[in-house]
């Protein structure tokens, strides 16, 4: 690996340095339109709400919204965002645990699509439903289980348990708010099951992506019997169904789109609802690029490599729980060897990768791959400060975000 998009490794590192971060506009441009043709090729009516969390970089989010993507949030800081730039509130989906009042209040007037996550959310847009004198729309998150192997889930209220058909009766008998729509969310990172004692989430957190199509089925076909359940019993027409996101990429995304799309048509005919996807790692995961350089090599007595390169789990705090993939910049495949990839940290849990890597030496280049998820927001200055991120698009590079200085760290 040479160039990213066109443009020479030597010019990035000789503009920048490293390590940097690089974004292809090409590769996120081609992901968001080909996820929304593969549902839309399927169902009648489509919107995907990009997930801010998986990285908020303004170049990256401004990019996804002028191809016509919505916003996901899961805060009110990232509702925010989405309005400095300039997206009206209606195109915006307000997700997460926790929203305040002024919070809500503000998604209320500028129309967002709000999906409830708990009881007490609940009673605070009850509250501002009657000091404004008129209904407020709402949706509620549904959580069931689908065979996933994790804590029970945290968010929303649950099927099985007749939780979710209380909420909405509530609702239907109070009248200050309307059920507008349902949302589901399949997650990628979970913390499976054990023993409390001693208990360490992290030794317990688990990357499963991408899951089975028939995990996302079983969530589909769950939340429409819902939807008719509470159409049946309450009178309540949805609008929309929120399938969240969890996807694979689109090159593997067809039997997902299936698994979602069939279960709805086969009960809503000619009054579909809009169908809502919250797509992240599946539109920036393989956009962005880590470009690297060696800093150290050692040669252990177990005949395997330690390299040290100059960023580690500050910059890849992912890392923790899914080692990453690695590309050295030569033509080189010789003499490969199982190499413990380390960040410069001090620290000796500062992995990266094991993977089999060529002969190297100090100063030499390595492109950390396929880390646009979830990396640059979890990022830190711990002990490094954080270096630039730039765009390439159709050649030209643009910078997202400067390298940090000392004095801006410490104004």
């Amino acid at each position: 690996m040479n160039e990213i998009d066109g443009v020479s490794i030597k010019k990035l590192i000789g503009e920048y340095g490293t390590p940097l971060f690089v974004v292809s506009a090409k590769i996120l441009r081609n992901n968001f339109k080909k996820f929304r043709q593969e549902f839309s090729n399927k169902y009648p009516k489509v919107e995907v709400a990009y997930s801010y969390k998986a990285n908020y970089l303004l170049g990256v989010i401004d990019l996804i919204h002028k191809e016509g993507g919505l916003a996901e949030v899961a805060s009110g800081f990232e509702y925010e965002i989405a309005r400095k730039i300039g997206v009206p509130g209606k195109s915006i989906v307000f997700n997460g645990p926790y929203k305040r009042n002024q919070e809500l209040k503000r998604a209320i007037e500028d129309g967002a699509i709000i999906n409830v996550d708990n009881k007490y959310e609940l009673e605070l847009i009850e509250d501002i439903a009657s000091d404004i004198n008129k209904p407020v729309e709402i949706g509620i998150r549904i959580n069931t289980d689908v065979g996933i192997h994790q804590l029970p889930d945290r968010f929303g209220f649950n099927l099985e348990s007749g939780e979710a058909l209380e909420v909405v009766n509530s609702c239907c008998e109070k009248r200050r708010l309307r059920i507008a729509g349902l949302h589901i969310h399949l997650t990628s990172y979970v913390v499976q099951p054990g023993e409390f004692e001693n208990f360490i989430p992290a030794k317990n957190i688990k990357l499963i992506w991408p899951k089975s199509s028939e995990m996302h089925r079983s969530a589909s076909e769950r939340l429409v019997k819902f939807a008719q359940q509470i159409r049946n019993r309450f009178g309540v027409t949805l609008k929309y169904l929120d399938m969240g996101g969890g996807f694979p990429d689109e090159d593997s995304l067809t039997p997902y789109v299936r698994a979602v799309v069939e279960p709805i048509l086969d009960v809503f005919k000619n009054d579909e609802p809009l169908l809502i996807l919250e797509p992240g790692r599946a539109i920036v995961k393989n956009a962005v690029h880590l470009i690297t350089t060696v800093v150290d090599v050692k040669e252990m007595t177990n005949e395997k490599r330690r390299v040290t390169l100059d960023a580690g789990i500050n910059l890849l705090p992912t890392s923790l729980w899914s080692l990453q993939e690695f590309e050295v910049v030569t033509n080189s495949n010789e003499n490969l060897k199982e190499t413990m990839v380390y960040g410069p940290l001090c620290l000796q849990t500062d992995i990266v990768g094991i993977v089999k890597l060529p002969e190297l030496k100090i100063g030499d280049n390595i492109i950390i791959k396929n880390i646009g998820a979830y990396n640059i927001p979890q990022s830190s200055s711990f002990i490094f400060p954080r270096p630039f991120i730039v765009l390439i698009d159709d050649g030209d590079l643009k910078v997202l975000r400067r390298a940090e200085s000392i004095d801006a760290m410490l104004a």
